[in-house]
């Protein structure tokens, strides 16, 4: 979620073992937003490691685009070393809409140590389908353990 949106949004229903990122969309650091960090990718990378295989993860943000689809396939490439391409391809297929934020990989990509590899395979799928109206939910396999 965005900064701004973390002081009214109730996690109390939420399940005990979660994790909520406040970052802003955006793929360069300025001065009036908060852009994703070493820290939060490394969040997110510590997250995916701790979930069971047999587990169903839910990631979310508000408009399921760009920074959800970006943490479940940094999830989903750090189970699965030398399948960058192959996990975005299924990306693309699951959610036509999914244009996952480039600082979020690219930051994962230094962390994993892929050498570019996530970050040229998500520039070959490319900027998802525009938005219009609900973007529906999609499953992405976090891999093998």
């Amino acid at each position: 979620m965005a900064p701004s949106q973390r002081d009214s949004f109730d996690a109390s229903w939420l399940p005990a073992e979660r994790l909520i990122l406040a970052f802003n969309d955006v793929d360069v650091t300025d001065s009036v937003h908060v852009a994703p960090d070493d820290a939060v990718v490394r969040r997110i990378v510590e997250f995916g490691r701790a979930c069971r295989a047999d587990e169903d993860v839910l990631v979310h943000c508000w408009m399921g685009v760009s920074r959800s689809p970006a943490a479940a396939y940094v999830m989903a490439c750090e189970r699965s070393p030398g399948d960058e391409v192959r996990i975005a391809d299924e990306l693309r297929r699951a959610s036509p809409t999914a244009t996952p934020n480039k600082l979020v990989v690219a930051l994962a990509d230094d962390l994993l140590s892929r050498n570019g590899r996530l970050v040229d395979a998500i520039a070959k799928i490319g900027r998802g389908r525009e938005v219009d109206g609900v973007v529906p939910p999609f499953e992405l396999r976090l891999g093998r353990c």
